[in-house]
């Protein structure tokens, strides 16, 4: 199916929206699987137009497709991590090994496919201007620990403390990173560097239905290519195992894609120039609304797990 994807992905969210099927679950799940493994050239097209469906509002100009009629082939070694990972475990996942499987199922892809994902980034706005500049600096600790208490940088500097940010494992990681083609050695600096940043300037708790929010929100913002088989990976398994407010998690995705579409770009945000500010004055000085979650503040609190699950 995910080979053979045809037809309008709003009208099949707006299916979705009246009546969720199993058929229409496996087939949103193959649009998705789709953009992710085979044609990332269609990844506005699709979520786009699912999100205009599922809101029943547009949410941008649809864009005609642009993926070449052939594809590479995808190894069986990608099936076989892919279909463990849409599995339910009777477990847990461990911190942060949910994220590394993802990115080891990323290397399974076609090499072909990066320089595919690099030319659709230079077609979100901002990207190009940002990745211009160089690559991101670290974030320097002492700079954070003077932080005031209301801050910016003090909300950094507490989590990096709790454990909750590890500013050297992502330094040990950029060298990698580094070598990605351009944009992608700078944007997934970025992202990797500034996650916890995203995630409370843009609204979004940590873990439950808002990392799937914020994940459509980053996949918005710039193409993020993790968070397009994150996703894919998301939908499978609920079009599998229809575990019980599944609705909820595709309002998060939708809603998460539409936030991230009508902020402005957030990778060239001076963060240095912003670690005294308070959240508010932050969110002010870049132009972002907090995201607006299908769940009360009560509901989101119940629903967190734990961070990089």
């Amino acid at each position: 199916m995910a080979r053979t994807e045809s037809g309008d992905a709003g009208a099949l969210a707006l299916g979705l929206r009246h009546q969720v099927t199993g058929l229409g679950l496996r087939v949103l799940a193959a649009k998705a699987l789709h953009v992710a493994i085979l044609a990332p050239e269609r990844l506005t097209e699709v979520y786009g137009n699912a999100a205009a469906g599922w809101l029943s509002k547009p949410v941008f100009p649809r864009r005609p497709r642009g993926a070449p009629s052939r594809f590479a082939p995808v190894s069986p070694a990608f099936w076989t991590e892919f279909w463990a990972l849409t599995e339910v475990p009777s477990t847990p996942w461990e911190r942060g090994d949910f994220t590394r499987r993802v990115i080891a199922l990323n290397t399974r892809l076609p090499a072909a496919l990066q320089a595919r994902v690099a030319a659709v980034a230079l077609d979100f706005p901002g990207v190009a201007k940002a990745a211009a500049g160089g690559l991101p600096t670290p974030f320097r600790l002492s700079e954070l620990a003077r932080c005031p208490a209301d801050s910016l940088g003090a909300a950094l500097y507490r989590q990096v403390g709790l454990g909750e940010v590890d500013l050297q494992a992502v330094e040990s990681a950029v060298g990698a990173l580094a070598a990605l083609p351009p944009p992608l050695d700078y944007v997934n600096i970025r992202i990797l560097q500034g996650y916890p940043l995203w995630r409370m300037v843009a609204g979004y708790d940590r873990g439950g239905l808002d990392e799937v929010g914020l994940a459509a929100f980053q996949m918005a913002q710039f193409g993020h290519h993790y968070a397009s088989l994150f996703i894919a990976i998301v939908l499978s398994s609920l079009a599998l195992h229809r575990p019980p407010g599944l609705e909820l998690v595709l309002d998060s995705i939708f809603k998460g894609w539409t936030h991230g579409r009508e902020t402005r770009s957030m990778l060239d945000a001076p963060w240095e120039d912003l670690w005294d500010l308070p959240i508010d004055q932050v969110r002010d000085r870049l132009g972002v609304t907090p995201f607006r979650s299908p769940l009360g503040a009560p509901i989101r609190m119940l629903s967190r797990t734990p961070q990089g699950s």
